[in-house]
């Protein structure tokens, strides 16, 4: 019989060893689901591996973005639809609305459009995860200054009712003429703009006539001005129009009927006795329809341009105040001052307002998204909402006030409507297009994760069955191995002899 020598005992509990190794390492396998605890064990695969980790860490970078962005274009998106919401009702409601002053000095739909931009500038200040959202780059700033700061200034800064206040002080001029000059030498009248270089006022375009024994003469000169002289009389029924363009670019006609009656209706002049009583009449009915054409669109017009220099500046610029005191006969525009104007809209202004926000949502692609409070259809709807809500009046049975009031929402309605440029649907609509391209890719990117991960399974995840028999079989062999071990060690030489 071969007796067991040190080699072969020694090549025993190596074998054992190893066994209990594997055995350990099957354990190993078995609680963590991996089949190494290195890429270096994995031999060629480990490239593999490596490269489909990082694959993986870039598209959880990307993937995280695009939550991210969808998050806030979410919410950008449902702000814009009800600002988009308030925008048609506000039209509507001061387009059907009468002018039955509520509480003795606005009607009911100012009193809603007041309302509506203390919701709307709320709106503007949304803050998603401590970033404002409407405010371009600059996520740390509130854009849009608060309501009453918009509205009423903050101490010695003015606010948009001082705007129009002082607006309307330079375009009425100090007579109400809507800065124009009326005068008369024998048979000839003249009406002229009061200066020039001027922007305030009435501006003289033109003027067209079918009087007999008339002669009309200009706009001309500078200032600009229109002569009629009478050589003659008029037949009753002619008449004469002159063309006048209002501070917010739209005009007006004041038209004058010659007439036998005496006293002559509004919009008539009486044919005198010759030429000169003719002159003197159209003088008077001229004052008369300018002043009321004045206290009527001029008045809507320039409240509409004063809330233009409030609320429309671009990078760079700054509000435009009328240079004065004295404000009735101003000539031009300045510029506000961070000190004395509340400017409202403190975000970013740099580049074109709406997507200024940028994501990279995949190697080499990257989105650009968002909105602005002073891109125009917003900030058009803001000032619609502010101006409506400043303007105020005085008389509900004046006539002249209530074809102002009329003339003022003829133009926040045409504002509202967007002709012809950039709307807030279209806005939401630029949102919701991004907010496809985000769901898109995100959908690539889980197909893609989920492809490296069925890969990476393959090579890393061990086989909880196969271990599980590998570990029972090699349980049996150490239990043997241990048997013989125990078995040897307790025989001795004696034991043969």
């Amino acid at each position: 019989m071969q007796i067991s020598t040190l080699s072969q005992s020694l090549a025993l509990r190596q074998s054992i060893n190893n066994m209990r190794a594997q055995f350990d390492d099957l354990q190993r396998q078995l609680s963590t689901g991996l089949k190494t605890d290195s890429y270096a064990k994995l031999g060629t695969d480990r490239n593999v591996v490596l490269s489909l980790s990082h694959q993986l860490n870039q598209i959880s970078a990307y993937t995280n973005t695009i939550s991210k962005t969808q998050m806030r274009i979410e919410v950008m998106s449902d702000a814009l639809t009800r600002v988009n919401s308030i925008s048609s009702e506000m039209k509507t409601g001061v387009l059907t609305s009468g002018f039955e002053l509520v509480n003795g000095k606005q009607t009911t739909a100012q009193i809603s459009a007041a309302m509506q931009f203390d919701e709307m500038v709320n709106l503007m200040n949304l803050q998603v995860e401590d970033r404002y959202l409407f405010g371009g780059v600059d996520t740390q700033t509130r854009p849009v200054a608060l309501p009453d700061e918009i509205m009423n200034g903050s101490g010695a800064k003015a606010g948009l009712k001082q705007f129009i206040d002082e607006r309307a002080q330079a375009d009425m001029g100090a007579d109400g003429r809507g800065r124009l000059t009326l005068g008369i030498a024998g048979a000839t009248v003249t009406l002229a703009e009061d200066a020039a270089p001027s922007i305030f006022g009435f501006k003289l375009e033109g003027a067209t006539s079918t009087l007999s024994n008339a002669t009309v003469t200009g706009p001309a000169g500078a200032p600009a001005g229109v002569d009629v002289e009478f050589t003659g009389l008029p037949a009753a029924g002619q008449q004469i129009t002159l063309d006048m363009r209002l501070p917010d670019g739209t005009t007006t006609k004041v038209t004058l009927k010659a007439t036998m009656d005496n006293p002559p209706a509004a919009g008539e002049f009486t044919i005198g006795t010759d030429a000169a009583t003719t002159a003197a009449n159209f003088q008077a009915a001229l004052d008369t329809a300018v002043q009321t054409e004045a206290s009527v669109t001029l008045k809507a017009a320039s409240a509409v341009e004063a809330s233009n220099n409030f609320f429309d500046y671009q990078a760079g610029g700054s509000p435009q105040r009328v240079d004065g005191p004295p404000f009735a006969s101003a000539t031009g525009l300045r510029d506000a001052t961070d000190a004395d104007t509340v400017f409202w809209y403190k975000g970013d202004l740099s580049g074109t307002a709406g997507n200024n926000m940028v994501a990279q949502i995949d190697s080499g692609r990257q989105v650009s998204y968002g909105a602005r409070a002073d891109q125009a259809a917003i900030r058009d709807t803001l000032k619609m909402s502010a101006l409506l809500s400043a303007v105020e009046y005085s008389d509900a049975d004046d006539l002249s006030q209530r074809k102002s009031y009329a003339a003022l929402s003829t133009r926040v309605g045409d504002k509202l409507s967007f002709k012809g440029v950039q709307s807030l649907e279209s806005i939401v609509t630029g949102l919701g297009l991004t907010a496809a391209t985000l769901s898109n890719t995100q959908d690539r990117h889980d197909l893609v994760m989920a492809t490296s991960n069925e890969l990476l399974g393959d090579i890393q995840n061990a086989d909880d069955y196969e271990v599980g028999v590998k570990l029972t079989m090699l349980q049996t062999q150490l239990q043997a191995s241990y048997q013989v071990t125990a078995m040897l060690s307790q025989m001795s030489l004696a034991n043969y002899l």
